[in-house]
């Protein structure tokens, strides 16, 4: 059994989004074209989302939404050609930092079904129809 980490690194080192088929049990967003800041902006917030609700007591999300986040995250990635030394250095690791602060989980936490809200308003299901 692979574990979530392990299935991020193989995305990002596949260098494909991961897309929703009939294994999946998300439905991925259409991520409408943004503006490069909007769209740096969504993939920070999506990373940040992983890493507090995979480590912050009271954030827990389920697997569906853990996909969803991560598949979504995997798009945007994708838009912007990262390798997957790039998207660490750029996104992952920064994400972590997050963790450091006394007030990261409390202040990033609250952010994360808003921003599962936003995905699911862009034709995101947290289930395959």
């Amino acid at each position: 059994m692979f574990t979530r980490a392990t299935v991020v690194t193989l995305v990002l080192l596949m260098g494909t989004p991961v897309i929703a088929d009939e294994h999946s049990d998300v439905v991925l967003p259409d991520i409408p074209i943004l503006s490069e800041q909007d769209s740096v902006d969504l993939l920070t917030g999506l990373v940040v989302a992983n890493v507090v609700s995979q480590n912050c007591e009271g954030f827990e999300i389920s697997d569906a939404e853990w996909e969803l986040l991560n598949g979504s995250a995997a798009i945007l990635a994708q838009r912007f050609q990262l390798d997957p030394p790039q998207y660490n250095e750029m996104f992952l690791h920064p994400a972590y930092g997050v963790l450091s602060r006394d007030d990261g989980c409390s202040d990033e936490g609250p952010l994360i079904q808003p921003l599962i809200e936003r995905l699911i308003g862009w034709g995101a299901a947290l289930e395959y129809p």
